[in-house]
């Protein structure tokens, strides 16, 4: 073989090294392309519900998700606004709802609200949403006409139980409570204002012995 031709076999191997060492160092740096992952759907924000339909007993089960503007087409109605003071015991009453506040229950002058949207749909906020009371506010609910009332039509031997939406969690909670069958009326006490909606627990509870004769 000529020196021409040594020459060029060697500069032909070093030009192949010099390939395959290049393509390895690539290799080892760039990272391999992936598919983009497609982004998961926003989990629906505490007030981003829907109730039911009216002329039922409202079911947190039956809550759907909805887009804030959805909400805001239920259009709340402020049915009540009362100044309530700190040191004094008063009675506050709108709709189907009643606040009984005892002094010491709020820690400050307060503008107390109720709103609704639909007086046949026991779904309601009471205000300044989240005020805490340090001596509970004693809260009232007729629900008369709706199927917990064994009198009405749309009865289905339901028993009432009132939920609050909490806002860090996005669910539903119960809040402990009796009922006057006589009266028709739910009653629970408060320890801080919020969404709530009365429903039941997983499944109705059937419908328990009244003293009323009914």
């Amino acid at each position: 073989m000529s020196p021409l031709s040594k020459h060029a076999a060697r500069g032909l191997i070093a030009l192949t090294g010099l390939l395959i060492v290049a393509g390895c160092s690539r290799g080892l740096l760039t990272a391999p392309e992936t598919e983009a992952l497609p982004t998961p759907p926003a989990a629906p924000s505490a007030q981003d519900t829907l109730a039911p339909p009216p002329n039922r007993l409202a079911t947190p089960s039956g809550l759907i998700s909805r887009t804030l503007s959805n909400l805001s087409a239920l259009d709340w109605v402020q049915v009540c606004q009362v100044l309530v003071r700190r040191d004094e015991q008063k009675l506050v009453a709108a709709s189907r709802y009643s606040l009984q506040f005892e002094k010491g229950s709020l820690a400050s002058d307060a503008m107390i609200t109720i709103k609704e949207y639909d007086p046949d749909v026991l779904d309601f906020q009471l205000g300044p949403h989240g005020t805490q009371f340090p001596v509970p506010v004693e809260l009232s609910i007729d629900f008369k006409g709706t199927a917990a009332d064994p009198g009405a039509a749309i009865s289905d031997g339901c028993e009432p139980v009132l939920h609050w939406l909490n806002d860090r969690t996005n669910r539903w909670e119960e809040v402990p409570g009796r009922t006057d069958w006589a009266n028709r009326r739910h009653i629970v006490r408060l320890e801080h204002f919020s969404r709530y909606v009365v429903g039941g627990k997983a499944g109705w509870k059937q419908r328990p012995p009244r003293s009323d004769g009914n």
